[in-house]
């Protein structure tokens, strides 16, 4: 358990935390958060809003991505947290096709972008750009592939440097992961080949950021593909072994998705916290004091960062809405994974 001076408790799946503080507050005066977020990544974020509204008392479950979608389906009406955040926008939208959330209020809302706003019941706060990481001790000498069509061929045209040393998402256990994956089809032509190309790799799959992160640091993995660029970039700033690449040719924007329960018990509260995500102080402190990128970034700060020859990248925000479940739709789910373990995997499928 994480205890900060603000009164956070951090709940987990593993770990269960109680504060005898908490217990002498008034039930209106609570905010109760289910979360597929890293508490270090949104820590300074809740920090700011505690801030503004010393009187509410936050209680913060973190979950993974599908740990947490069949949290929120398992639970009962009576026992349903206030407010939810996710990475895995498909898995949101449909909660909210299926009746979980409630409109969010306020005029902060109407100034999203079309794609970050789907009903006024699930709305996107940050910009979160899928990329590349590699070790930079491995890649001294060598030229990083900038794009998908570079990386396609430099892991074909250099097979004994990459096999066994690229790492992923499980597309089969990870929400993030397989949202990814599905829009990667969606979006490039090239999406079958560059996974026939992981696949002779003999790619390793995760299901945790952290993890993965860590094996590329350590040079275990050399290579990274379709990580999450909040966590990608925030690690790359205090460790100085691996390098992150947002991709030039197009690079996939996921938005950490947030939605109010219809059965939030304090809704005021939860209202005042989602609003707070888009407001400008709440956007400020994602971009200059998370490890999370902004709903409104900078993006020549983050494109500046890049050994980007043109100065351009064709970033491709992922719309908020019914195209999302598409792939959620059990058959084509099924169909869909068992060509990318095919693919990526295959010796799986022998």
């Amino acid at each position: 358990m994480k205890l900060l001076s603000i009164l956070i408790i951090l709940l987990t799946s593993k770990t269960f935390a109680e504060s005898a503080a908490l217990e002498t507050v008034r039930e209106s005066d609570k905010l109760i958060i289910y979360s597929a977020t890293d508490l270090n990544a949104i820590e300074s974020v809740l920090e700011a809003f505690k801030i503004q509204n010393p009187q509410i008392a936050l209680e913060y479950h973190e979950f993974d991505t599908q740990e947490l979608d069949q949290t929120i389906r398992a639970e009962s009406l009576a026992n349903q947290p206030d407010v939810v955040i996710s990475s895995a926008m498909d898995l949101q939208v449909r909660l909210v096709n299926d009746g979980y959330a409630q409109p969010v209020l306020g005029e902060a809302v109407a100034a999203l972008p079309s794609w970050a706003n789907w009903r006024n019941e699930v709305i996107g706060f940050t910009y979160e750009p899928i990329v590349f990481v590699y070790n930079k001790k491995a890649f001294q000498g060598k030229t990083v592939p900038l794009t998908h069509e570079s990386l396609a061929s430099v892991m074909r045209n250099e097979h004994d440097f990459f096999i066994h040393k690229v790492g992923s998402y499980d597309a089969r256990r990870s929400g993030i992961g397989y949202l990814v994956a599905t829009q990667d089809e969606v979006t490039s032509s090239i999406s079958g080949r560059l996974q026939e190309s992981l696949g002779r790799a003999r790619t390793k799959v995760y299901g945790h950021t952290a993890i993965l992160l860590d094996d590329i640091a350590s040079g275990k993995l050399l290579f990274g593909y379709n990580l999450s660029g909040s966590y990608s970039l925030g690690r790359e700033k205090r460790d100085s072994r691996i390098g992150v690449v947002i991709p030039q040719d197009y690079a996939l924007v996921v938005s950490r998705a947030v939605f109010i329960s219809k059965q939030a018990k304090h809704v005021s509260n939860a209202q005042r916290f989602v609003n707070f995500l888009i407001s400008k102080e709440g956007q400020d402190v994602i971009a200059k004091k998370s490890e999370l990128v902004a709903l409104f970034p900078d993006i020549d700060s983050l494109v500046s960062q890049q050994d980007v020859q043109d100065q351009t990248i064709n970033f491709h925000p992922i719309p908020l809405g019914p195209a999302l479940m598409v792939y959620l739709d059990d058959s084509k789910r099924r169909r869909f994974i068992k060509a990318w373990e095919n693919a990526l995997l295959p010796s799986s499928s022998e």
